[in-house]
Order: structure tokens, then C-alpha cells, then sequence
């Protein structure tokens, strides 16, 4: 197998999805659905099919009872008010349906600059009170110095816990000093999986009807336009963010869409499917592919980590 570059990945992201880990443990959490787009619950072991780079690998299926620390991160530029005003009202939620009865919540805001409001912490007052707090005060959209700041901090979480990251803004980023490639290469080393719950500045603020949740896993290729959409500053950030990460992005126009949205995804963080298994006969700055399957069942989707970069122990 040709060993990939550091710099060939950077190029062949909207082909090659990845993590990366720095010990031969690798987490896949999976998320199954039917063909109704229904998640399969009740399945063991023997119903699973893993490949590492093609090589059929033995796994430990272990309950999706991991604790987990999520990090909200919330555009506050001066167009996002109706949706502030909206999340405002939602963020008793996060509580119990993200971050679940050991979890932790963080929140950090950005516009012009990225602020930390709430460190993770298991005590909900800072979070709530951050959240009450909500406020337009910025210009610009720092979606990507906000997910690389979020990074930082979830990866200093201990290594049993869940990583997730929840962006609330729009779809692209306006003003970051990072581009695109640095923020998606932040999220997958310290193994964040991002969800993303977006909205338009040109509707939120006038529909009240809720629009067809995203499926926030399509495999539609993005050609050889990504690089130029990333170079303009055009790609869809919280798309890529997502869909690089193994998570989903939805979207949201009225409270009732939002709240909608915080359930779906609360509901794939606790109903997921987790599969570990050892890294065998990799090299440093090795990328390994990963391939999951049901047996018995070809129609279930199967949404996960598509893949990860091996990293040298220490």
C-alpha cells in the first residue's frame, strides 16, 4: 500500500474522509438506518462486518454509554439575532437530550472574535446562563477559528469520553483567519465528531415553518470544485465540517425546527452503535480506510468514520 502525505491528504479531502489516533485503539461509532430512514436498534456483534484498509478486523461492540463533552458553538454576528432569539428559548435542551445524565456542555461564541463563554463543565449554570445571554455583537463569522478553538479544548477531555462539537450559524464562514482545511484537520486529530444546525440569514427571520431535516451524510461527490470554493471562500463549511467528521448537518427556520434539529442529533449521539478495534501492521503517517457492514442487510445505510490517519505512540 503507497503510504499518503500529510500534503496529499490536504488535497483529497472531499475524497478521503479521516481521523487520526495516537494509539492503535480506533472508536467507530455507527450510526444504522433502514430504508425509512429509521435507526436499527438491537444489533450484536455478529451482525457487523469491519475492514481496516480491507483487512477484516475482530472488534469489541460495546453500549453506547460512553460520557460525552459537547461543545455548542454559536455564531453571534449582527444578521444572526432572529436565530439567537429562537436558540435563546431552546437551551434547556442541550441538557438532556445532547449532553445526556454524565455529560458536560461548553459554549463558545463567535463573530468578529471567539469568545469562550462557558467552560465544559457537568454544572448546567454557566451554560444556561451563557445561553440566556445570547447576543448580536460582531460583523463577521468565524466559523472556522471558532471549530479550531472548540477542538483545542475537547481534546483536552479525557480519552473515555465522547467528543462532539454542535456549530448554530450559518452555512459558511465569513472573516476566520484559518481556511476551510485547517478547521476540518483540527476536528479529525482530536477525534470531534461535529453536528451542525444552520440557517439562513434571508429566512429565518420571516418563515415559521419547519423545512425537511438534512440527512447530513450524502455521499454526492464534490468533484474537483472543492479547492476553488474553499480558495473564494464559497464551500458550505458546516457541510464539510460534518460530513469529514462522520456527522450530520441539519437546518433549521422557525423554534420548532431548532429544537428539531438539537433532538435528532441528541438522539444519533446516544443511539449509536460503538465499535473498537486494534490497529495492526500500521505505519506512522499511515492513512487506513475503514469499511462497516451489516450482514444479512445491503439497504441499511451505515453512517461513521470513514476512515483514520495511524499516528506514532508518544
Amino acid at each position: 500500500m503507497k503510504m499518503m502525505t500529510r500534503r496529499h491528504f490536504v488535497f483529497a479531502l472531499q475524497q478521503v474522509p479521516s481521523f487520526r489516533v495516537s494509539a492503535r485503539a480506533v472508536v467507530v461509532p455507527v450510526t444504522v438506518l433502514n430504508s425509512k430512514d429509521q435507526r436499527v436498534a438491537g444489533l450484536e456483534k455478529a451482525d457487523f462486518r469491519l475492514l481496516d484498509s480491507g483487512v477484516e478486523r475482530d472488534f469489541v461492540l460495546e453500549e453506547m454509554n460512553a460520557p460525552v463533552s459537547v461543545m455548542l458553538a454559536v455564531e453571534t454576528a449582527a444578521t444572526s439575532t432572529p436565530a439567537l432569539e429562537k436558540l435563546r428559548k431552546s437551551g434547556g435542551v442541550f441538557e438532556p437530550l445532547v449532553a445526556g445524565a454524565r455529560g458536560e456542555l461548553g459554549l463558545i461564541t463567535y463573530d468578529h472574535e471567539v469568545r469562550l463563554v462557558a467552560p465544559l463543565s457537568d454544572h448546567s449554570a454557566l451554560f444556561d446562563s451563557g445561553m440566556l445571554a445570547l447576543r448580536a455583537t460582531g460583523g463577521a463569522g468565524r466559523m472556522h477559528d471558532a471549530v479550531i478553538e472548540a477542538a483545542r479544548l475537547l481534546k483536552e477531555r479525557p480519552s473515555e469520553r465522547r467528543r462532539i462539537l454542535i456549530l448554530v450559524g450559518e452555512s459558511k464562514d465569513l472573516g476566520s483567519n484559518a481556511k476551510l482545511d485547517r478547521a476540518i484537520d483540527a476536528v479529525q486529530t482530536a477525534n470531534v465528531v461535529v453536528y451542525a444546525v444552520t440557517y439562513s440569514r434571508t429566512t429565518t427571520a420571516f418563515t415559521t415553518k419547519t423545512p425537511p431535516a438534512s440527512n447530513g451524510g450524502g455521499t454526492a461527490d464534490i468533484l474537483g470544485g472543492l479547492r476553488e470554493l474553499w480558495r473564494l471562500g464559497k464551500a458550505d463549511s458546516a457541510e464539510e465540517l460534518a460530513r469529514y467528521t462522520g456527522g450530520m448537518k441539519g437546518s433549521f427556520t422557525s423554534l420548532k425546527g431548532l429544537q428539531a434539529a438539537v433532538q435528532r442529533a441528541g438522539e444519533e449521539i446516544h443511539q449509536q452503535y460503538l465499535l473498537t478495534f486494534e490497529a495492526r501492521d500500521a505505519r506512522p503517517g499511515e492513512y487506513r480506510t475503514i469499511t462497516v457492514g451489516v450482514n444479512g442487510h445491503p439497504g441499511y445505510k451505515l453512517r461513521h468514520r470513514p476512515g483514520y490517519w495511524f499516528a506514532a505512540e508518544g
